[in-house]
């Protein structure tokens, strides 16, 4: 029971820290380039949300691919370099899911702003407001990439197939 408490607490604090840092990542370029254009800032969330989910991808295929494993491989302790990465990956969560997780944050303060503004500053009041429906576009991305992979996958194996089929029907 402590083990499981003392996991959902590293959990919670890296996250926390994830939205900390993100979130003030996105606000201080967001004021910097709203002072120009709304549409800047917009164009400035979009890229950030484009990085993080390309972030989140590469390191996932990275840890997946086979110069990762020799690379742990030529190391001396090999045995501990694997229980380090099963601490790590046991402690903290994808970019993804803590980029979900602000933006959800956002949704949450946007309603909140609307039924009381007077609980923020302005700049803050219009930096959740211009970010609500951050979330749709996150969802629509996100998506979109899930299914670019799903396609090049299925398109790679029937590929394949059809390969198999026609030097078979050859021979």
């Amino acid at each position: 029971m402590l083990s499981k408490i003392r996991q959902i607490s590293n959990y919670l604090l890296f996250t926390l820290l994830f939205i900390a840092i993100y979130g003030s990542v996105l606000y201080f370029p967001f004021k910097w380039l709203s002072a120009y254009s709304h549409l800047y800032a917009f164009l400035g969330n979009f890229a950030l949300i484009v990085i993080i989910l390309a972030a989140d991808e590469l390191t996932l295929k990275m840890l997946q691919s086979e110069e990762f494993v020799m690379q742990m491989r030529k190391k001396k302790d090999t045995e501990k370099i694997y229980h380090s990465l099963q601490k790590v990956f046991g402690n903290i969560i994808s970019f993804k899911t803590g980029l979900y997780l602000f933006y959800v944050l956002i949704l949450i303060g946007s309603l909140i702003i609307e039924l009381d503004p007077t609980l923020v500053g302005e700049n803050l009041g219009d930096f959740i407001h211009a970010n609500n429906y951050s979330i749709l576009l996150l969802i629509a991305l996100d998506m979109l990439i899930g299914q670019f992979s799903k396609d090049r996958e299925r398109m790679k194996k029937i590929s394949e197939k059809l390969r198999i089929s026609l030097t078979e029907k050859q021979e």
